[in-house]
């Protein structure tokens, strides 16, 4: 491995600068992050909390083309999933489950996420809770699907998943979760990565309701990234690299989100979509956005990072320990 000194970067460009940009560009979302360092007190230890693992898998993206070899791709990692010891007691399924639906008509959407699921039940028997993805939107970008149509969009999930509503919570063993959608289609069917103002009304509701249960929060877009700060950079070192909007890398009123996090026990918050692994720890949180189980859309490894899920140990502490694990993908050379 190749270490690089600070020395080596390009002379005309100054840290202040840089660091400028990435400000202006509100990457990681700081509205209200000084609020909840300043407030955010000791957390509580767990009173009935179990220790139990459960698996991340995130940004499985069925292809339509077959040459990437997709289904046996998602097959391979749940089965790796299946065999961990100790066995997950659940998955939970951070998003992205079918590649561009958006581009896709109704019908061409319905069989895809039919054939997703085929293969799903085919490879696991274990639970699933399901978290909504940017690509889950059905054609969004087909000028040709109505928006009236009842599958358009976010329909076609709720229905084959049978959720009035893409933000919801459950309990397992004294372990609090909430699924978060922070998918928002704006009025020219692109989208951006935020919360609803009714979402985070049931936020502060649900944590108030199990104040004395650690809690994992669960969204397909991050809420904390340094990965924007990297994609900036590297628009600068290369003239034809193009940075994608911060608006569609980071969740961007994440802010509401963090003011709910004081006088609770959140522990941890995973995010998939940028298909690559970061930790931070942030005021005692832990922020994971894991690596996908595509890698770069079955073409490889993604900056680096492998395809690969996450396994992640809670302890009857309240402890989170995440592990990255690959299960011997090999993409089409």
């Amino acid at each position: 491995m190749t270490s690089v000194s600070a020395a080596d970067g390009p002379p005309s460009y100054s840290r202040r600068r840089f660091l400028r940009q990435f400000a202006g560009a509100g990457a990681l979302a700081a509205t209200g992050l000084d609020a909840f360092a300043a407030q955010r007190p000791p957390l509580s230890p767990p009173t009935m909390a179990g220790a139990f693992r459960f698996a991340f898998v995130t940004d499985l993206h069925l292809m339509k083309e077959a040459y990437y070899r997709s289904e046996a791709g998602i097959a391979q990692c749940l089965d790796a999933v299946e065999k961990l010891t100790p066995r997950p007691e659940f998955i939970l399924a951070g998003g992205d489950l079918v590649n561009r639906a958006r581009d896709m008509t109704i019908r061409e959407a319905e069989q895809k996420l039919d054939r997703f699921l085929s293969i799903w039940k085919n490879h696991t028997s274990l639970s699933a809770r399901w978290t909504f993805g940017n690509h889950d939107l059905v054609g969004t970008s087909n000028p040709a699907v109505s928006s009236s149509d009842r599958y358009y969009a976010k329909g076609l999930f709720r229905e084959r998943f049978q959720l009035p509503h893409l933000f919801y919570s459950f309990n397992w063993k004294g372990w609090h979760f909430i699924v978060l959608d922070d998918i928002a289609l704006q009025p020219d069917r692109t989208y951006i990565g935020q919360l609803f103002d009714d979402e985070l009304a049931f936020i502060k509701a649900d944590l108030d309701a199990h104040r004395a249960m650690p809690a994992i929060i669960c969204t397909h877009i991050p809420t904390m990234s340094a990965m924007p700060l990297g994609l900036l950079y590297l628009a600068h070192i290369a003239a034809t690299f193009q940075i994608p909007s911060d608006k569609d890398l980071i969740c961007t009123n994440a802010g509401l989100l963090f003011d709910n996090f004081p006088g609770h026990n959140v522990r941890a918050v995973l995010s998939g979509h940028l298909h690559h692994l970061e930790k931070i720890n942030f005021n005692g949180v832990h922020f994971i956005t894991c690596g996908a189980v595509c890698g770069n859309y079955w073409k490889g490894p993604f900056l680096g990072y492998p395809e690969g899920f996450g396994v992640v140990d809670l302890g009857a502490d309240g402890s989170v320990a995440f592990d990255y694990r690959t299960y011997g993908w090999k993409a089409v050379s």
